[in-house]
């Protein structure tokens, strides 16, 4: 058996050379670089990801101390804090309604559809009432904005019971709407509750 052999020319070692490098640096490329210039992007996306959420961590813990800080000026001030109760808390208020309503002459409630916002709940209702006087209306009025549960009222109309009457004197016909607010923090949900808006927008 015969077995040829030759040298490498000077041109063919060259090419041997340059084949020898251009292999390292690929094989450098795939198993050394780009492994650790991918993680140094996904390093780099979860830190802009987690100062997206501190910040907005410090800016909610910011604005609960704002509020904290009302709360304590308008206790400070004699001024009832009220409460957003967590959901669902229909009964409580339905029950709150007819105790604050009994004392009037007659009443009338309408409650609408719930309407909800991220973890804010709306309880809409229309409400009539009759009260002998002016006052008694006012204080009414108060009872429900005054209350330990959050309400807030709108669009109220007093009109005098008597032909020509004043709303200053003699009975008064109070009408307005308002609403109820509730929170989903250690709130159920449950068949009532109305799909999140926000998540529709």
């Amino acid at each position: 058996m015969k077995i040829i052999s030759r040298d490498f020319t000077a041109r063919e070692k060259f090419l041997l050379l340059v084949l020898s490098i251009l292999i390292i640096v690929l094989l450098y490329y795939n198993l050394v670089d780009a492994p650790v210039r991918n993680g140094l992007d996904l390093a780099n996306a979860e830190r802009d990801a987690l100062t997206v959420q501190v910040a907005a961590v410090n800016q909610r813990i910011s604005n609960i101390e704002h509020m904290i800080d009302e709360i304590d000026q308008m206790r400070d001030s004699g001024r009832v804090v009220s409460k957003m109760p967590s959901y669902n808390a229909g009964k409580r208020e339905i029950n709150f309604l007819h105790t604050t309503l009994g004392l009037t002459q007659d009443y009338y409630i309408g409650f609408n559809d719930l309407s909800r916002n991220g973890d804010q709940i709306r309880r809409n209702f229309s409400l009539q009432y009759r009260t002998s006087n002016f006052n008694e209306a006012v204080e009414i009025m108060r009872s429900l904005e005054q209350s330990n549960i959050r309400c807030l009222i709108d669009d109220v109309t007093v009109t005098p019971m008597e032909n020509r009457g004043n709303v200053m004197t003699g009975p008064v016909q109070v009408t307005c709407t308002a609403t109820f607010y509730e929170t989903m923090y250690g709130g159920k949900a449950d068949a009532e509750l109305p799909a999140d808006a926000a998540e529709m927008e």
